[in-house]
């Protein structure tokens, strides 16, 4: 096989494994891979030529097919990819992978909605969009400086790939007390891009832990005592900032009422959630979104969709 990235070397089996093991047409696997039928051609073809189709269809990603298959069917989840874990920089891996599924999912003039920290920006960071089509992003919460400022690694291309627009909310992450979150949330420069959020074709937020290594004490949006009496409230994880417990329930928390961005409960309802995460410290974050049902296509790896795999079997 040759040197290919995990999310073409994962199409390329995904394609030939539909062909050749489960009897699918071209023109179906290219309704079910929202792919053009030339293109399911073509990625046949180069699946031959490669050797990945030769008496049996080989290779790391047809194990990582069989457990995106149970994955979807253990959590009834739409969509789920998973790459194979990389021996380090796992984040940046599963942002590259993410960027990947976006590209070959999104059309002329969408909106692509985006949350907030490391796997989000590395996500845009790595999206390559066909300059001949205009695609606009908006932001889900406030306190983005995440997009526009290099941190501990690269932002270049950063957000001026995005030609038909940049929506960015105005206000903070967090403000510091609820009466000023409930003033700004009334502002209409606020409320209109929340309100734009809610129309994103696909969105793509991080799922952070409870750890003091994670994004949101890293960038200081929250102390390390608030950090610890959340944990003892039993969350097992956040997003955008709303931490849940393990069965996906939204805990009352007193930051919540501080927060400037897109309620959890919003987000639901919201078209394609794609859910960036993993490694084993995180299998309790994901797996409480997972039952939360806040995410509709899972990007992560082989390891932790195994650990969430059997997390789930014994949770029954």
């Amino acid at each position: 096989m040759s040197n290919n990235d995990a999310f073409t070397e994962n199409l390329l089996v995904k394609v030939a494994w539909y062909y050749y093991k489960d009897n699918l047409t071209q023109t179906e696997i290219s309704e079910m891979l929202n792919l053009s039928r030339n293109k399911v051609v073509r990625l046949l073809d180069r699946a031959r030529g490669e050797n990945i189709v030769q008496f049996h269809i080989k290779g790391h990603g047809v194990n990582c097919l069989e457990i995106e298959h149970k994955l979807i069917d253990v959590f009834n989840l739409p969509r789920a990819f998973v790459i194979p874990t990389p021996k380090d920089e796992l984040s940046r891996s599963l942002s590259k992978a993410a960027a990947q599924y976006i590209e070959n999912n999104i059309n002329n003039n969408e909106l692509l909605g985006f949350g907030w920290g490391e796997a989000v920006s590395r996500t845009i960071e790595s999206l390559t969009i066909d300059p001949s089509i205009e695609v606009s992003m908006v932001t889900l919460t406030g306190g983005v400086n995440y997009y526009f400022h290099k941190r501990d690694y690269s932002l270049e291309g950063g957000v001026d790939k995005f030609k038909g627009g940049i929506h960015v909310i105005p206000a903070p992450f967090l403000a510091s007390t609820e009466d000023m979150a409930k003033n700004m949330l009334t502002e209409p420069s606020v409320r209109n891009i929340l309100d734009l959020a809610s129309l994103s074709n696909h969105v793509v937020v991080g799922i952070g832990g409870i750890s003091t290594a994670s994004t949101i004490i890293k960038e200081e949006k929250m102390t390390l005592n608030e950090l610890i009496y959340i944990k003892n409230q039993n969350a097992v994880g956040d997003i955008l900032g709303q931490f849940y417990d393990a069965e996906g329930n939204i805990l009352d928390l007193p930051h919540h009422h501080r927060l400037i961005g897109t309620h959890l409960n919003t987000l639901k309802k919201l078209n394609n959630v794609i859910g960036v995460a993993g490694g084993l410290q995180k299998v309790d974050a994901i797996f409480g979104a997972l039952k939360g049902g806040y995410i509709d296509t899972l990007i992560t790896d082989e390891e932790t969709a195994v650990a969430l795999i059997k997390k789930a079997e014994v949770h029954v």
